[in-house]
């Protein structure tokens, strides 16, 4: 979400508008914005995982899918930030509805406590979580880069539909503008 910020902010400050104004499309300004939000967010995962492999001695399994993983939840976790940019009108409220967000995404999909209720369950699918401590289960119970496939396809699905919906909002937005 801070990269969601960020990208507000730069809205406000007339940058995004200069943007718009050049020959670039809408699809390449998000794009070019979304690397960076991307490596911050690929960075904070491996920072956990890498750190809580050398601090605490915690085995993830097959590095490979560990890292396939890593890449995955962040492209994700990227697309729900440029869905909060995308739909909110100030930097602060991507804060403010972002920060809901993350606290809520963590309560259904499990991060907090597991929950043996289908409902949530099936709520909590919506969340780049739930679908990353699954396949970090898996791979912690000694599966393989196969058998996350399905968690990998999800977070990559998860974020191609929320990044084509920002574009799509940011564009409305730049007609309306």
């Amino acid at each position: 979400t801070l990269g969601g910020r960020a990208i507000l902010q730069e809205r406000l400050d007339g940058s995004m508008a200069r943007l718009q104004t050049s020959a670039t499309s809408s699809l390449q300004i998000l794009g070019g914005k979304v690397v960076g939000i991307f490596l911050t967010g690929l960075a904070q995962v491996g920072v956990l995982i890498f750190g809580s492999t050398l601090l605490y001695g915690i085995v993830w399994g097959d590095w490979l899918a560990v890292i396939a993983l890593i890449i995955s939840a962040a492209l994700a976790a990227t697309g729900w930030g440029l869905i909060f940019a995308s739909a909110m009108q100030t930097p602060e409220q991507v804060t403010g509805v972002g920060s809901a967000a993350m606290l809520l995404f963590g309560a259904i999909s499990g991060t907090f406590v597991q929950l043996e209720n289908s409902i949530v369950n099936t709520v909590g699918a919506i969340t780049p979580n739930q679908w990353a401590l699954q396949g970090f289960l898996k791979l912690g119970l000694g599966q393989s880069l196969t058998d996350i496939l399905p968690n990998i396809g999800a977070l990559w699905l998860m974020a191609a539909v929320l990044f084509g919906l920002s574009v799509l909002l940011f564009q409305r937005q730049a007609r309306n503008a």
